[in-house]
């Protein structure tokens, strides 16, 4: 069972990873009836744009969205390290940590599930732009979603894990 724990952990650290620098969606922006018009006056505005988290997050600081990029840098980048750092921990030290740790774990699997939110949000709202602009979920998404369920799939199994050695 250990093995299996250490092997989904590679696999949601990889795809975390992954998801942290490929593209989560692209936009290709329009202005409707406009569209025409506006790749003529102002061609580099119109031209389609990926976003990864990191790169997400660079642009909201630059542009001094610094709260929204604190926001999403702490729940999309920061806790998923973190996270996937306790149960590396915990799976390779056998159940070794203390109750404080577990107890941080399980405080931070609840906001698990925020990190996709905010990124379902995000196209949503995108979606939702007049003038027929288009956004595509990217592989980046995918990776990120997969790594999501991976890492709540294996705190369930390290805190089952944790809970039966500690009733022998």
């Amino acid at each position: 069972m250990r093995r299996i724990i250490l092997f989904l952990i590679v696999v949601s650290c990889f795809l975390f990873g992954s998801a942290s620098i490929l593209p989560i969606f692209s936009i290709e922006p329009a202005v409707g009836e406009w569209t025409a018009l506006a790749e003529i006056l102002s061609p580099e505005e119109m031209q389609p744009q990926s976003f990864s988290l990191l790169k997400g997050v660079r642009l909201l600081w630059q542009e001094d969205e610094r709260m929204l990029a604190c926001i999403i840098g702490l729940f999309s980048l920061l806790l998923p390290v973190i996270k996937l750092s306790v149960l590396w921990a915990e799976a390779l030290f056998s159940g070794s940590l203390s109750k404080k740790w577990m107890s941080f774990l399980q405080a931070v699997s609840r906001y698990a599930m925020l990190e996709v939110f905010l990124v379902a949000m995000t196209v949503l709202l995108l979606k939702q732009m007049p003038g027929g602009s288009r956004i595509t979920l990217e592989s980046g998404f995918y990776a990120f979603g997969v790594s999501v369920l991976l890492s709540l799939v294996v705190a369930q199994f390290v805190e089952a894990r944790k809970k039966q050695s500690e009733a022998i």
